[in-house]
């Protein structure tokens, strides 16, 4: 036997092997990117990219809402084959558990973990306007609004973010999979309901003006799920995701239209087949974030 031709050959496939699988990690590092985001008075946030083989200046950008475990390099992974064939930007920002630990995250970073104030310039729902107006000068791109997805936490933050920043950009909304939600309703405290903060009638009017598409999975109907909250107030909302969300379409609706008596550009969509998982969900999600009417009748 050759052993040092057997050597030989073993050596050239461990060669091509790595060559290959450099390739691949080329291929996919091409259309992806991140920064450190500091323009904003809160903390500094990594933001990581999923890119589009060309960007121009008229490439839509869709900001997303990563769930409760900070997995933001792996929400923007999830994305990357979309930003490829759709030609659009997904942005995800990362908000880490050091910097919002446990509920400061899902609330905003509204008040800290002692119960004080924080500045509203520091919330959490504060960053994404300047984050956008970051990328518009770093990418080049002079879009006028944006895109906002929120899955899991991710859609508590982009729902209370409507309320608390009426006048923000984002044009398409998609709210999938929320765990519970703020409800529309002042006998409630927050974060279950608006009882004991600040938000006009005014804010909810232009809220409900938004674009919004309320995303359930069917499948995300676990009543013990480990990560679902059992507050009380959050039972009342349902057993599990998929009814919760469709509570709050409901209380939604009827706030608008027969409390406020306002139009209500809302609705609501299912994914078939689909369960706590934002990467099964990302199929339906994206063509209601990059295309469709912008008024429901």
């Amino acid at each position: 036997m050759n052993i040092q031709k057997y050597f030989k050959a073993g050596l050239m496939i461990a060669v091509l092997l790595s060559n290959y699988a450099l390739a691949e990690i080329t291929a996919s590092e091409k259309n992806s990117d991140e920064f450190v985001f500091d323009q904003w008075p809160g903390k500094s946030l990594k933001v990581f990219l999923a890119l589009p083989e060309e960007v121009r200046k008229d490439t839509p950008i869709v900001i997303v809402l990563h769930g409760n475990s900070r997995n933001a390099k792996t929400y923007r992974d999830a994305w990357e084959k979309t930003a490829i064939e759709e030609n659009v930007i997904a942005v995800v920002p990362e908000f880490s558990a050091w910097d919002y630990p446990k509920r400061q995250y899902i609330l905003g970073n509204m008040s800290t973990p002692s119960g004080k104030p924080v500045a509203p310039d520091q919330w959490v729902f504060a960053a994404i306007e300047p984050l956008f107006d970051q990328l518009l000068k770093q990418l080049g791109t002079e879009v006028k609004h944006y895109s906002l997805y929120g899955h899991s936490a991710g859609s508590q933050v982009a729902h209370r973010l409507l309320y608390f920043v009426p006048d923000n950009r984002a044009q398409r909304i998609v709210l999938a999979n929320a765990g519970f939600y703020t409800m529309p309703v002042s006998t409630v405290d927050y974060p279950q309901g608006l009882g004991g903060v600040e938000v006009s009638d005014d804010s909810l009017k232009k809220a409900y003006a938004k674009r919004v598409i309320i995303l359930l999975g069917d499948r995300d109907n676990n009543p013990r799920h480990k990560s679902l909250n059992r507050e009380l107030e959050s039972l009342r909302q349902g057993p599990h995701r998929f009814s919760r969300g469709h509570n709050f379409y409901k209380n939604s609706l009827f706030k608008a239209s027969i409390l406020l008596k306002v139009p209500f550009n809302w609705s609501l969509s299912i994914a078939s087949g689909v369960s706590h998982s934002n990467q099964n969900i990302i199929p339906f999600a994206a063509p209601l974030l990059l295309g469709g009417p912008l008024v429901v009748n």
